[in-house]
């Protein structure tokens, strides 16, 4: 729940911090100002390119883009053509688009669902002015129409007004179901791009608010490495990278335990890696469930490492000897792919009745030590930790063995 909060945060805080700034944007040169969305997406697409992230380069140029056809064709009274006509185009068009990323999957620029993403704002821009040039009288009929029915006075047509409040939805939907830092970026470019478009009429609104969509995209992204340098990507639990960070903010007076899944290259041998994954991924869950304040960390391959800030190996041994019981009782079930039905909606009609190919028991052998053990290095806690766990192995597997 907590990541998921913090995914929300990031464009409500970032929008939320514009709003303050916005009354003193004046105070900045103008055209330091104006260029300044443009310097901040430009670097997060370059960010976005270099990391292959497609939608978030997609949601970049959109940006730039759009804040480029404002600076350059929207400066004049919206009663005047073509300012209207653009206003109203822009006003419907990007919320679609904003909708279209949302839905595409979150792929690298170089896949070809990415590089529809990335080419998608620009080619629809060019289709309109394409249009636009060949009948314009129409698109001013049609502006006229779209203005005469502004959202409670704001500047938005009532249309795209609704379209702003449901792609914004959808953004919320798609962050609770995915929890995906492009979401994130994308719920913020969709709240931003339609704040400035219902008070267009505000000093300085489009520099700051798409600035700030550029700021949502760099908090974002940088969050995003920080995720995938610190977390395991099969099991979603910290790393070893993570473990030594941590190990670093440690007490005086700390335990830690090192964990190992027994018989687990058999396991792979004989079932398949795919099976050994979910392996992997089962006893990383129930890990996570330890009490007392432990922490777990896949530490790689089959092992993994619990620690306990402030706890010694007495307070913590209790502990998890619950949970080495709580694992060695867990009935893994495999389930016979060819039996399953097709249809999601099928299966869970007929879920418990899927024949079972057979089940496996985990079992795991678990070492530790605590910090009166030479001297509460960490390295030297960690290695009478890991020569525990060898001597559970020695004496039969599946159980615990405290350091001496």
């Amino acid at each position: 729940m907590v990541p998921i909060l913090a995914r929300f945060l990031t464009p409500l805080l970032c929008l939320v911090a514009a709003l303050v700034a916005l009354p003193h944007a004046s105070d900045v040169p103008g055209e330091q100002l104006a260029s300044l969305p443009y310097v901040i997406c430009a670097l997060a697409a370059l960010i976005a390119l270099i990391a292959h992230q497609g939608r978030e380069l997609a949601t970049a140029l959109l940006a730039i883009l759009c804040y480029w056809l404002i600076r350059n064709h929207l400066q004049a009274a919206l009663s005047t053509q073509p300012a209207g006509q653009i206003f109203s185009l822009l006003a419907l068009w990007l919320p679609i688009a904003i909708g279209a990323l949302l839905l595409l999957p979150d792929t690298s620029w170089r896949h070809p669902s990415g590089i529809i993403a990335v080419l998608a704002a620009p080619l629809t821009a060019l289709l309109m002015s394409g249009l636009f040039a060949i009948n314009p009288l129409w698109f001013g009929d049609q502006a006229s129409a779209l203005l005469a029915t502004s959202f409670h006075g704001l500047k938005l047509p009532t249309l795209a007004a609704f379209l702003f409040i449901g792609v914004s939805l959808l953004a919320v939907f798609r962050l609770l179901w995915r929890n995906n830092y492009a979401d994130s970026s994308l719920l913020g470019c969709a709240l931003l791009t339609g704040i400035t478009l219902g008070w267009f009429q505000l000093a300085n609104i489009s520099a700051v608010l798409f600035a700030t969509i550029g700021l949502v995209l760099l908090i974002n992204q940088v969050l995003s490495f920080l995720h995938i340098g610190y977390r395991d990507e099969l099991t979603q639990i910290a790393n070893r990278r993570a473990l030594h960070k941590a190990a670093k903010e440690l007490r005086s007076n700390y335990s830690l335990a090192m964990v190992d899944i027994d018989h687990f290259k058999k396991i792979n041998d004989k079932h398949g890696h795919d099976l050994g994954d979910q392996v992997l991924k089962v006893v990383a869950g129930k890990l996570r469930q330890v009490g007392s304040g432990g922490k777990v960390f896949r530490y790689g391959g089959e092992e993994f490492c619990l620690l306990f800030n402030g706890k010694n190996a007495e307070q913590t041994e209790e502990e998890l000897e619950k949970l080495r019981q709580t694992i060695a009782e867990y009935d893994m079930v495999m389930r016979d792919k060819h039996s399953r039905p097709r249809r999601q909606k099928n299966g869970i009609k007929k879920r418990g009745a899927t024949p079972r190919k057979s089940n496996i028991r985990i079992t795991v052998s678990m070492g530790l030590a605590d910090s009166s053990v030479a001297d509460g290095a960490f390295e030297r806690v960690m290695k009478a930790a890991d020569n525990a766990l060898y001597g559970a192995k020695r004496s039969g597997r599946n159980r615990l063995k405290v350091a001496a």
